[in-house]
């Protein structure tokens, strides 16, 4: 345990960073083996959706080929459009796959020394990918002494409040030391219909050099040398809004469906705040260490420094257990606010989260109109409730128990590169807000927006509507709420040029919606990105469905960009075909793309087959029988691939030979536990294990993942409450690819 008041002056390992390249499986960032040469960055903000190309140069300072691992958190309005490497002078550009595919295919060629590069959500899989901003991308080959050349592109919406607007590119890192690019380049652009005003760097690393400043763009430009990453580039300016307006964009290609985005400045107001009563919530879990604590703790004091005496406040603690400082809220004055901040500082960092436990304690305390429930922290749940959709479906049917006037605005303010995004967002539904920033990147215009809606009032009823109505569909709100001062956006689709009337507020425009129109080319994707997230947030209540999976993959397809279910994958592209080998198995089954017309197989033992078309399935197949005298090991076969304009591509694959059942070796942090503990299962097995479950009598089974950072098979298998007290054996199955099964038994004593 460690003291939280000491820890917000000091550095630990947080979860992830942004921009930071890892060599090989080192931990860190090593700039003896793996340095960045150069680095490119173009910005274009267009009407405040921002596009950012970044270009790197890698350089490798050692012997042997490198594999790189480059890990970047995104805001969470951002997608991920364009990836690429580089094979010496030859352009790799990437291909949107589906994410299980793309990660096969990259494997099978990294072990071929081809150059593929894969880029996706997370690191762990879809569940990890929904829930989290951080996007990693692997590298593969880099050469010795050699370089390797990385591309990628990410939109961003960009939020306005009270007139003002910021925007930042992930250039600091967090829990790593700060890179050091040899030579960076930064372009930079920015339009606007409305008129802009205060224009300025948010930092002093980066200063650019203003080319044209007019009062609808805004060009400028930097370059340096050894240039320490230690900040993010940031800029921030503000539009004029002297006048509401009414704006709309448009773009269509001819051969598909037109897409729109209306926006309206609203004016702000100067309107009274009345007396609040601030239920604030703080995170004093294990996984608040580093800046994230540094930066939840100034939220916390600038949230209860910004109360009035007439105001009143109450602080609860949690991390396993909850601790409320006060029964009842009490008074703001001075002397309160300094006695609960110096308890916060004396407190422990200690356990998990009981965010269910902390949420319940508040809405106990809830029970005056103008009540806001304030929650900083990532959103991490551990205790009670942990599945996103339950949890939220929970906390809304708690909500509504309170008497109307008694329901608090539920206000979440996230932090951390690893926050429960879809969590806070759905828990903020409860006519709230929710605001989140990286571990590492500038606060003050964030946390300024968020603590300026505590006491003010949203608009109510503003909504688009578009005329005819028939010719739009999907039609979806880029803000959650909006307040005076912001600016609201609607993003959709129209289906044929026509004439056709928007109306938001009081504002009207009518448009003739183009047949053609080639500006604003990021139009289709951010309205592709608004579907998918109104898709994601489905899953998160309801549960995965395959409809809601499918029309994902396809939207990310269609308009490139990454979800959590599709990767970026970069290889030369006759190779991009996904296959499925089954090891162990006497079927070879080759899934291609439609142009190829004959597969032949020549296996290692001396057979050559030709597989056979399966069309109902979209397949090639044949069977074959290993020698019953093959040693078990992998074994290869080449494939031999034709396509129509009979161009040959070799590739080799590999099948598994498995007589013996894997190895199996169960590791317990301890063998004493009480009934409702959690047991952490690490586990190793042979190569060659497909799935390993635990099972004990009384208990669910649990299946267990391979934890890449901790080079082992993990999970959680919870001892019920109402289990007796006794000894009991837990049995560990690991079956392999030939379905042959490795059991170990161990033995753990429950407690009462």
């Amino acid at each position: 345990m460690a003291r939280l008041w000491p820890l917000l002056l000091t550095t630990a390992l947080a979860f992830a960073d942004s921009g930071v390249i890892l060599p090989g499986d080192k931990p860190e960032p090593d700039p003896k083996i793996l340095s960045l040469a150069e680095m490119d960055i173009d910005v274009l903000i267009d009407n405040q959706v921002a596009r950012v190309r970044i270009k790197q140069i890698f350089q490798s300072h050692v012997l042997g080929n490198l594999e790189g691992r480059y890990l970047i958190a995104l805001p969470s309005r951002s997608a991920v459009s364009d990836f690429a490497v580089w094979d010496d002078v030859t352009r790799i550009p990437g291909v949107i796959l589906e994410r299980r595919r793309a990660e096969e295919i990259y494997e099978n060629l990294r072990w071929q020394s081809i150059d593929p590069g894969l880029l996706q959500q997370g690191e762990r899989g879809e569940d990890e990918a929904r829930r989290n901003a951080i996007f990693s991308a692997r590298i593969v080959p880099i050469p010795g002494y050699g370089t390797k050349r990385l591309e990628m592109q990410y939109h961003e919406t960009l939020p306005v409040e009270e007139l003002q607007s910021f925007f930042a590119v992930p250039l600091r890192p967090d829990a790593y030391r700060v890179q050091t690019a040899a030579r960076l380049s930064i372009r930079f652009e920015l339009r606007s219909r409305h008129a802009l005003k205060d224009f300025q760097p948010a930092g002093t690393i980066y200063p650019l050099r203003i080319e044209e400043r007019t009062a609808n763009r805004i060009r400028g430009s930097f370059t340096g040398t050894n240039v320490n990453l230690s900040e993010d580039f940031a800029v921030k300016w503000t539009l004029d809004g002297a006048k509401e307006k009414l704006e709309l964009l448009t773009h269509r290609d001819p051969q598909d469906t037109g897409f729109f985005q209306a926006s309206l400045l609203t004016a702000p107001t100067s309107a009274a705040i009345e007396p609040r009563t601030v239920l604030a919530l703080f995170d004093t879990s294990l996984s608040m260490q580093s800046e994230k604590l540094e930066r939840s703790f100034r939220a916390l004091e600038s949230l209860l420094r910004a109360l009035k005496p007439q105001d009143k406040f109450s602080l609860i603690l949690f991390n396993t257990e909850v601790n409320a400082l006060h029964t009842a809220p009490i008074a703001a004055t001075p002397q309160a606010i300094d006695s609960a901040l110096a308890a916060v500082r004396t407190m422990r960092l200690r356990g998990g989260t009981n965010l269910q436990g902390a949420l319940e304690a508040a809405l106990t305390q809830s029970t005056t109109k103008n009540t806001y429930l304030v929650m900083i922290g990532d959103g991490g749940s551990t205790r009670g409730i942990v599945h996103n959709g339950k949890f939220a479906s929970w906390y809304t049917a708690r909500w509504q128990q309170l008497a109307a006037a008694a329901r608090p605005h539920t206000y979440i303010f996230g932090i951390g590169d690893d926050a429960n995004l879809p969590l806070l967002k759905m828990l903020s539904a409860n006519n709230g807000i929710m605001e989140w920033v990286r571990s590492t990147e500038p606060i003050d215009f964030k946390l300024q927006s968020f603590l300026s809606k505590v006491g003010r009032r949203p608009l109510e009823g503003l909504s688009l509507r578009a005329e005819p109505a028939a010719n739009f569909d999907m039609i979806y709100p880029l803000e959650q709420t909006t307040f005076p001062g912001s600016l609201a956006s609607w993003i959709g689709q129209y289906k044929r040029p026509a004439q056709a009337t928007f109306r938001a507020a009081s504002q009207q425009t009518a448009v003739n919606l183009p047949a053609q129109s080639a500006e604003h080319e990021h139009l289709p994707r951010t309205w592709a990105r608004a579907r998918v997230d109104a898709l994601l947030e489905k899953i998160e209540r309801d549960g995965e469905d395959q409809a809601s999976i499918d029309e994902i993959i396809a939207l990310a397809r269609k308009y490139k960009f990454v979800t959590p279910y599709t990767s970026f994958l970069a290889a030369p592209r006759a190779l991009l075909r996904p296959r499925l080998i089954r090891p162990g198995d006497p079927v070879l089954r080759v899934k291609t793309d439609p142009s190829i017309v004959s597969i032949t197989a020549m296996f290692p033992f001396g057979l050559v087959k030709q597989l056979r078309y399966l069309k109902d399935e979209d397949t090639w197949q044949t069977r074959f029988l290993a020698p019953t005298d093959m040693p078990d090991g992998t074994h290869r076969v080449r494939l031999m691939l034709r396509d129509k304009q009979g161009h040959v591509y070799p590739e080799s694959k590999t099948f598994v030979i498995a007589s013996k059942p894997p190895v199996v070796r169960v590791n317990l942090d301890r063998t004493q536990y009480h009934r409702g503990d959690k047991v952490n299962l690490r586990v190793s097995a042979s190569e060659t294990t497909r799935t390993i479950t635990a099972r004990m009598q009384g208990a669910q089974a649990v299946h267990l993942r391979w934890d890449r950072e901790m080079k082992s098979n993990t999970g959680a298998l919870f001892i019920p409450a109402h289990l007796p007290a006794g000894r009991y054996k837990l049995t560990v199955n690991a079956e392999d690819l030939a379905h042959n099964i490795g059991t170990q038994e161990v033995a753990l004593d429950v407690l009462p």
